[in-house]
């Protein structure tokens, strides 16, 4: 699902317009601007709502290389898990074999260990940020593909450990119909860095064509999670569902996930009164409209929920009404 009732920018952006005074055809992007802020200020409203939890992807389960390792078994110098894609901010639930796995936190691996070996598989979120989809599998130049024409010219810059174990930036220009290769073998990719105002994706990829990331028009700085498998006899591939990472819209096809005319309406005098001003009146009228567009919200989602009966949030524990026991039996 994309939404609640979603409509694109073409649609959205004359009714943000008409709230906020202004004219959707002369003022398109200050009204877009405020499409977004209006999207934004939904996304990060996620504690009250729980939206835009629903996206799925299939993934292939890979091995990664583990840091500051030295064993004579070469066998633990890898583990088992996953790059969560650029269009998942967080992890709601893992499947593996259709059965759901246990999600842990940092802390159990760091306090407690995550248990490698035993019957249930158990998937944690890794502490360390990652620039790079996939790992390089071996000390090896690196090399930058653009796929559009228009990109031609601009510059990529990419942070690396070389194989004297000292970090450096390599600086590649995107060329038409090729590869820019690295002058120097690298040993490992630390940073990323892409020209902000790209038109197509850059694909990045060790010499030999294995590649690393395909990177998106709007990454400029990729940073990815991972999570690890702590059952090295889990599956090839595992389903995970994950909470939508906001990324900006613009063209008139693009989606505005909650497309309700009311909503709008109340986030655009939000905007309008409670931006830049210190007057009483309108700071009381800003907090009226949203408060009205929280009101209007919910009505929304209990629409789209209907009849059913939801089990709640698992973050607040059992709402079951506890049995009574005698003292000192539980």
């Amino acid at each position: 699902m994309t939404g609640l009732d979603p409509i694109t920018v073409a649609e959205a952006g004359p009714v943000m317009a008409e709230a906020m005074g202004l004219h959707w055809e002369q003022d398109r992007p200050t009204v877009v601007k405020y499409l977004n802020k209006y999207r934004e200020l939904i996304y990060t409203m996620y504690d009250s709502f729980k939206l835009f939890d629903n996206v799925f992807h299939c993934i292939c389960v890979s091995e990664f290389p583990q840091l500051c390792i030295s064993t004579c078994d070469c066998s633990s110098d890898t583990y088992r898990g996953i790059t969560l894609p650029n269009d998942i901010l967080s992890v709601e639930a893992v499947w593996s074999y259709g059965h759901p796995l246990s999600l842990r936190s940092r802390w159990r691996e760091t306090h407690t260990g995550i248990g490698v070996r035993g019957p249930r598989t158990e998937a944690l979120e890794m502490a360390e940020m990652f620039c790079t989809e996939r790992d390089l599998k071996t000390v090896t130049k690196i090399k930058v593909f653009t796929e559009r024409e228009e990109d031609v010219g601009k510059v990529v810059y990419v942070d690396v450990i070389g194989k004297n174990n000292r970090q450096q930036r390599l600086s590649f220009t995107l060329v038409n119909d090729g590869w820019t290769v690295s002058t120097v073998a690298v040993k490992k990719i630390v940073a990323v860095v892409l020209p902000g105002d790209r038109v197509g994706s850059v694909r990045l990829a060790q010499n030999d064509g294995y590649e690393l990331s395909i990177f998106a028009p709007w990454e400029t700085v990729p940073n990815y999670k991972r999570m690890k498998l702590s059952n090295s006899c889990c599956s090839s591939v595992v389903l995970i569902q994950g909470v939508k990472k906001f990324q900006k819209i613009y063209f008139d096809h693009d989606i505005v996930e909650v497309g309700n005319n009311l909503i709008i309406e109340a986030a655009g005098r939000f905007f309008k009164f409670g931006e830049n001003t210190v007057e009483t009146k309108e700071i009381q009228r800003a907090a009226f409209d949203k408060s009205e567009m929280a009101s209007l919200m919910k009505g929304l989602i209990a629409r789209h929920k209907g009849n059913s009966i939801q089990d709640g949030s698992p973050f607040k524990g059992n709402l079951r009404t506890p049995k009574k026991t005698l003292p000192g039996y539980r």
